[in-house]
């Protein structure tokens, strides 16, 4: 399963884009206000002032600007506007979109929950789930083990904007891997409760779990058939995967707020 660079197949996701593209009353249902532009002006303003104001102490506490040189960063204050005001309009645009990192949340707008499990089913297991195909790894790798029971678990579904490797991906997510992992019973109730958010024929979403110390991710596709397969990689596996393909990863909600 080499992720090779090529044409994307447009997604649902895809498509509702370049309607809205077409339509700029679709794309723009809710203009904002000049008030709220200026209250967001105002509060970026004070963050913006008060972070400058610490990185010029800690600067000058390192050493690194003294009397002689903060005159020549003043002169150069223009360089400094126009860095600093790309850096928030990049950001701002993260935000406003739902984008961390490499990814984009794409289910925002539904609640996607998981119900309790007992942690006993595996992957390695599930040929009634995963028809198509499993990937002998998850026993050569030693994954075909059972899990600790969980709780009620809400999950969020993000789609791939950049292109990066697994670990630059999830620890784009957030820096603590393991709050970003899920079971293997819970990867595979998300596969069978919540299949329509599963990529289509030949994409493949992704799901990171944790066997010991280390971590894997589950690859779970379609095929040509229409039957469900599923391979896994180590985390630290490094060739790069492209967004052009629309990948989409799989997260516990609350590893959002970590």
């Amino acid at each position: 399963m080499i992720p090779l660079k090529e044409t994307c197949i447009l997604t649902d996701t895809n498509k509702e884009w370049m309607t809205a593209m077409e339509n700029p009353l679709i794309a723009s249902v809710e203009e904002v206000g000049d008030d709220e532009i200026e209250a967001c002006v105002t509060f970026v303003t004070d963050a913006t002032r008060k972070g400058t104001g610490t990185a010029l102490r800690e600067l000058a506490k390192n050493g690194v600007l003294n009397r002689q040189n903060i005159e020549r960063v003043c002169a150069h204050g223009n360089e400094i506007v126009a860095a600093i005001t790309a850096l928030v309009n990049e950001r701002i645009a993260e935000l406003a979109e739902n984008i961390t990192g490499y990814v984009k949340l794409i289910s925002g707008a539904e609640t996607l929950e998981l119900d309790e499990t007992d942690g006993k089913a595996i992957i390695a297991k599930a040929e009634d789930i995963f028809l198509g195909h499993i990937d002998d790894a998850f026993i050569r790798w030693g994954c075909d083990v059972e899990s600790e029971p969980t709780q009620k678990t809400q999950v969020t579904v993000h789609e791939m904007v950049k292109d990066g490797t697994l670990i630059e991906i999830w620890t784009g997510i957030s820096d603590d891997p393991n709050s970003l992992c899920l079971t293997q019973s819970q990867i595979i109730q998300f596969v069978e409760k919540h299949k329509k958010w599963l990529r289509s024929v030949g994409y493949v979403t992704f799901s990171l779990f944790k066997v010991g110390n280390e971590f894997f991710v589950a690859c779970v596709r379609f095929d040509g058939a229409g039957q469900l397969g599923v391979f896994v990689h180590r985390l630290s596996f490094d060739i790069v995967w492209y967004a052009v393909h629309g990948l989409c990863f799989v997260v516990p909600q609350l590893a959002l707020a970590n």
